[in-house]
């Protein structure tokens, strides 16, 4: 019988020239999924922060890369993928992505990664699925005011605190890839 790896699902930009703080935090995450021997899965595309992941996962020399890769974006699939899923969107790119993550990573992103954040919550709470993880990581406030929004709408009652349990908002580079140690080791 064979140990069962764990799958990391991480959330964030496909742009390029980021912060180098950004930068290095996406290394460290990747690094820390390949050293655990575990299997990132992203969106399996080779640009921005999802390179950077992709890249440092490969580096370590152990650990696998999923990429789930939208119809769409096939052309801009990255070479690092061991594995490669397609996908007929975005919608299906999520549903896949959700299916397989043992714990998410939320890195610096724009709107995609903040509908995949939302999406993850909404996955983890609609199927009361207790034991998965999101880890936010947010640097130089970046997150704030999403944050905030989420108390806005507890205050209105739009939403319950309960939404938020999954949730490990992390401000430093550290704090998230030893967090992220202690859930897949």
């Amino acid at each position: 019988m064979t140990e069962q790896t764990m799958h990391v699902a991480v959330y964030c930009s496909a742009a390029d020239s980021l912060p180098s703080l950004w930068i290095k935090a996406a290394r460290e995450v990747g690094h820390v999924i390949g050293e655990r021997n575990a299997t990132l899965v992203y969106g399996g595309v080779d640009a921005g922060l999802m390179r950077e992941v992709a890249s440092a996962v490969k580096a370590t020399g152990s650990g696998k890369v999923v990429g789930v890769v939208p119809d769409r974006r096939s052309t801009m699939a990255s070479p690092l993928n061991d594995e490669r899923i397609d996908t007929t969107g975005l919608d299906d790119r999520k549903a896949q992505m959700q299916s397989l993550a043992d714990v998410f990573v939320v890195l610096p992103g724009g709107y995609g990664t903040l509908d995949e954040l939302t999406g993850a919550m909404a996955y983890i709470k609609f199927n009361a699925i207790a034991d998965k993880h999101i880890l936010v990581y947010n640097p130089d406030g970046l997150y704030d005011n999403l944050l905030a929004q989420f108390e806005t709408m507890i205050r209105l009652g739009l939403m319950s605190r309960t939404n938020l349990e999954a949730l490990e908002i992390c401000t430093d580079v550290s704090e998230l890839v030893s967090r992220l140690r202690q859930l897949i080791s």
